[in-house]
């Protein structure tokens, strides 16, 4: 059986609505609750800032931003992806230009040690984002239960 994106996410932060000043701050907040769990190592949130500055993984979607910071699987204990639909987009680079950025309205952010499940995942990702109807929906949440019902009502 292939895992779904919500395998990964149903007992992961998800934070919908609060407001971030940038994206270390959502890095910041996703690894403190990551860290209290026992998830994540210590060296996460460092690893994670690093990763960004030299791959950073903005996408633009055509009608959302999105961001799919991950980082080296040393630092995931128990993995998990985390999403954060923000109240006010959040920057990133450009993961196809640096020089570029984009206003992501949604952050998965990827806690995955094993390399054929964060391929597996990234594709599963790709479907969920190029599914506009889903997204626009899923922005109109205030729950992280019906985020999760939403995604497996569409097969995530």
């Amino acid at each position: 059986m292939t895992e779904k994106v919500t395998d990964y996410l149903k007992n992961a932060p998800i934070l919908l609505g609060d407001e971030f000043e940038n994206r270390e701050v959502v890095f910041t907040k996703v690894t403190e609750q990551t860290l209290e769990k026992g998830w994540v190592t210590e060296q996460f949130l460092q690893k994670i800032i690093e990763r960004e500055q030299v791959f950073p993984t903005g996408l633009h979607q055509g009608s959302f931003g999105i961001a799919i910071p991950h980082t080296d699987p040393e630092c995931i204990v128990e993995q998990f992806i985390s999403l954060v639909v923000p109240k006010k987009p959040v920057t990133f680079q450009r993961m196809d230009d640096i020089n570029l950025s984009v206003d992501a309205d949604f952050i998965f952010i990827l806690g995955l040690n094993q390399p054929h499940q964060q391929l597996a995942m990234l594709q599963q990702l790709m479907g969920l984002i190029q599914n506009t109807t889903l997204l626009q929906a899923l922005s109109k949440q205030t729950e992280a239960q019906d985020i999760i019902t939403l995604l497996e009502e569409n097969g995530y």
